[in-house]
């Protein structure tokens, strides 16, 4: 069994993401907000390393097809910010509202975005509850192996150290192996993204190249203006 642990963090608007990571890490991370840029953060748990990957966060109950196009980049290529894969994915639901089918649909769309063997490496994380009667969450639970976990934020070290059990017990599920990072259309996702910011970059160097060139003949202009105004020979 690995001793490192590395985690993708999934979850919406609200899920507590924020809370979970910085309950494992004992750090303190950004709190749950709409953001595009999956962030890593690195610490220390009962002698093991751990890797907590923060993605983008999406909303409760809105279709894929309106999360725009770098959100769900960003989203798929969080599993290559950890090589060489995650060990787990850590589904964070927050019970503090009722669970519904909306729910349901909306979480399975955007797991979709990382091909159908997610579910093999996925534990659903909930907060903000003791219960788990909805018949909705109860499929999610069930494609992901009957495997969730809830998170007691009252008393951190004894969640925290159930829920590391709970991650070997996936890891060994798994073989040992991680999530696999070099299925073709994840590549092609990061191809897509990594082309994205390379122009990005581009044209914030042209634009940057276009300022600095009107500097340069505004300053010229000014000069001129100075010496004609005292009768100054620039020659």
């Amino acid at each position: 069994m690995e001793q490192e642990i590395r985690a993708v963090v999934l979850g919406w608007q609200k899920s507590d993401k924020a809370s979970v990571i910085n309950s494992i890490l004992g750090d303190k991370v950004e709190p749950d907000k709409y953001f595009v840029k999956s962030v890593r953060k690195d610490g220390e748990v009962n002698g093991r390393k751990i890797s907590l990957i923060n993605t983008p966060c999406w909303w409760e109950n809105y279709d894929l097809r309106d999360l725009p196009e770098v959100v769900k980049q960003e989203l798929v290529c969080s599993v290559f910010m950890c090589p060489p894969g995650p060990h787990v994915f850590l589904l964070v639901i927050n019970l503090s509202l009722p669970f519904t089918e909306e729910n349901r649909l909306t979480i399975e769309k955007h797991l979709s975005l990382f091909g159908e063997k997610i579910w093999r490496h996925t534990i659903v994380l909930l907060t903000q509850t003791d219960s788990v009667r909805s018949a909705d969450l109860q499929r999610i639970i069930q494609r992901c192996g009957e495997r969730y976990h809830v998170f007691d934020f009252e008393n951190k070290s004894v969640g925290v150290k159930d829920l590391l059990e709970k991650i070997d017990n996936v890891v060994a599920a798994n073989n040992a192996n991680h999530f696999e990072t070099h299925d073709d259309v994840l590549l092609d996702i990061q191809r897509k993204r990594d082309e994205n910011e390379r122009r990005a970059k581009a044209r914030q160097e042209t634009v940057q190249e276009k300022r600095d060139l009107l500097k340069e003949i505004s300053k010229s202009y000014r000069n001129v203006y100075t010496s004609q105004k005292f009768g100054l020979d620039l020659c």
